[in-house]
């Protein structure tokens, strides 16, 4: 019978064989098949980088300062963002889980998380947010930071890009995700694989964009909460089901995802309204500027023949001209309340889409409740 002690002190000792040739080996039972990366701050005496963040919010701009410790900056800059994976069979999607809750994770953004939060509730406290108003203040914040892509780039650490002051999408949904799940929100990364997308789930009771169970909340630019529709940048359109990276264990849901479809539904008729009325008005107004045309030039040729004395010539053109003129405004007539009717539309749709910062005021000024 085999000696399990025996056995044991061969495996450390063929394990230890392999480490002192140079040799880093996946060894089952004995090393992990994943390892992640880590931030080792930068040794020295750094001053904290203090750094002002400005975006508008509600009906008003928000400011924030904060300080941030430099050495775990530059420890994060200079740290890893990829996993080294010692087993082929593990899949895809359980690494790339792994590999993004490390980064947000990492200890040693703790510091980083706690000032930026106090910043955060500090505007809270003033402004007397409510559970929702809260989220949407810390997710204008994030989407707020200039969005920045470059392909194939490996992904920052949320410290990085609060730092630097841009990202691409992976960037700012760990840093939005990272401070949501803080705050106790029950949220998730969304990744969308084949169109190199990731955006942020939020839960919201009745809401589950295809089948994730949580609320779709865009990273890149600032949009409402819920909407997944237009906002994305460069034209993309997300066809996949996301791979679902749950965040941290909160439990907070989001409220007002009725009134964020209401408005983005609200967006889409009036864009439609907007549609058809500009195919109304483009025959239009391609027949106003042909009789302009035919004005103007009719009006040189009077001036010219009357300059010649032509009395005759000149009392014909100005009866044409008067007919000209009574069928421009005719069409002027009936052009202007379609063209009123269209800036109205176009107004509404344009405060919608340039106000989405500030749920509230826009579903007031909308539906007036």
């Amino acid at each position: 019978m085999r000696n399990p002690v025996l056995a044991l002190f061969w495996a450390l000792l063929l394990a230890a064989g392999i480490v002192l040739a140079g040799c880093v080996a996946y060894l089952p039972g004995l090393s992990p098949p994943i390892t992640y990366p880590r931030i080792v701050p930068a040794e020295g005496q750094f001053p904290d980088l203090v750094l002002t963040h400005t975006f508008l919010f509600g009906d008003g701009q928000v400011t924030l300062t904060m300080p941030v410790d430099q050495s775990v900056y530059r420890g994060a800059k200079e740290a890893g963002k990829t996993a080294t994976i010692y087993d082929d069979a593990i899949p895809d999607a359980e690494w790339k889980a792994g590999l993004y809750r490390t980064m947000i994770d990492d200890p040693a953004q703790e510091q980083f998380y706690t000032t930026f939060l106090s910043a955060l509730r500090t505007v809270k406290k003033e402004q007397n947010l409510d559970s929702d108003s809260y989220l949407e203040l810390i997710a204008v914040s994030v989407q707020s930071i200039a969005y920045n892509t470059v392909k194939e780039n490996d992904p920052k650490y949320p410290i990085e890009t609060f730092v630097d002051g841009d990202g691409d999408c992976d960037d700012k949904s760990m840093l939005l995700a990272g401070l949501l799940a803080r705050e106790g929100y029950a949220v998730a990364l969304l990744y969308f694989e084949p169109e190199n997308h990731m955006a942020v789930g939020v839960a919201c009771s009745g809401y589950s964009y295809r089948g994730t169970g949580y609320a779709f909340l865009e990273s890149t630019n600032v949009t409402l909460v819920g909407v997944s529709e237009g906002s994305l940048d460069g034209n993309v359109t997300l066809d996949s089901v996301p791979l679902v990276i749950p965040i941290g264990n909160g439990t907070t849901g989001y409220l007002s995802c009725d009134e964020t479809r209401a408005l983005w539904e609200e967006v889409e008729r009036l864009r439609a309204g907007t549609n058809l009325l500009e195919e109304e008005l483009k025959p239009r107004e391609a027949e106003l500027e042909r009789i302009r045309t035919d004005l103007n030039e009719l009006e040189a040729a009077m001036d010219h023949v009357k300059a010649l004395g032509q009395v005759r010539e000149y009392n014909r053109m100005v009866s044409v001209y008067n007919e000209k003129a009574r069928a421009y405004n005719t069409l002027l007539a009936e052009y202007r309340p379609v063209s009123a009717e269209y800036a109205m539309l176009a107004d509404r749709h344009n405060y919608i889409i340039t106000h989405q910062y500030d749920r509230q005021g826009t579903y007031r000024t909308i539906f007036g409740s």
